[in-house]
């Protein structure tokens, strides 16, 4: 596949976010357009390309905490998921996790430490309760596996919600190639951009459930993105204090 010329791909990619997520996505795509201008941004892009994922370092003790041991067991592989209709299997809510671990390594280049982790896993708490206003929210008790029952469960078909979420994510793909200057390909996105997209339809799932819904709305998934770009923007200290 030829490179896409960027600068039109984001003109484009907007077009296409507007045209589904209405006049109420219009402040998230210029979240979106606006991260290359935030320098961790730039170091979550690069180092998400790396063949090693040297950003991660060792987060055996985070997948050991609460929130993630009760994920892996609620949540399914992609093809059972598949089999029995859920939405939310388990490879989508890790890559929230490597997102939010991302994050932090794009503000610090810390690949070490427990205070590292701490920060991470409070973060993860703080969007599944808060979403877009997780700075607002104290981290609260770790999720159980009912809850992820329920997440699973939760339907992405209603109200143009995933045709946003994909839309979405086209806008950030296009972005994020106009920085690392990286081929755009129309259906594998890069892994950040996956992350980030996956993340913003985990925060909704949850946003949904919290206000007893069965599906996500066009208004959950922008929250969504609403959180994960202002997750980018926030320093990890502002989360440690």
């Amino acid at each position: 596949m030829s490179p896409t010329l960027v600068a039109p791909a984001v003109a484009e990619a907007r077009a296409a976010l507007l045209e589904v997520g209405g006049r109420e996505a219009t402040g998230v795509a210029a979240a979106i357009e606006a991260l290359p201008a935030i320098p961790a941004f730039a170091v979550m892009a690069t180092a998400s390309q790396a063949a090693r994922p040297q950003w991660a370092g060792l987060v055996d003790d985070l997948f050991e905490r609460p929130l993630l041991k009760s994920a892996k067991a609620g949540l399914r592989n992609a093809l059972m998921s598949t089999l029995t209709g859920d939405t939310l299997y388990r490879n989508v809510f890790f890559s929230f996790a490597d997102a939010v671990v991302l994050w932090h390594y794009g503000h610090t280049q810390q690949r070490t430490g427990s205070a590292r982790l701490d920060v991470a896993y409070a973060a993860m708490r703080r969007l599944l309760a808060g979403g877009e206003r997780f700075l607002e929210t104290m981290a609260p008790a770790e999720p159980d596996v009912a809850f992820f029952h329920r997440l699973r469960r939760v339907r992405l078909t209603k109200d143009n919600a995933y045709p946003t979420l994909r839309a979405a994510g086209r806008l950030l793909g296009a972005v994020e190639a106009g920085l690392t200057g990286e081929k755009l390909h129309a259906v594998r996105g890069s892994i950040l951009t996956s992350y980030m997209t996956f993340s913003a339809q985990v925060v909704g799932m949850s946003r949904a459930l919290r206000a007893d819904r069965d599906a996500i709305s066009r208004e959950d998934v922008i929250a969504g993105l609403d959180a994960m770009t202002r997750l980018v923007q926030t320093p990890p200290a502002a989360l440690a204090t």
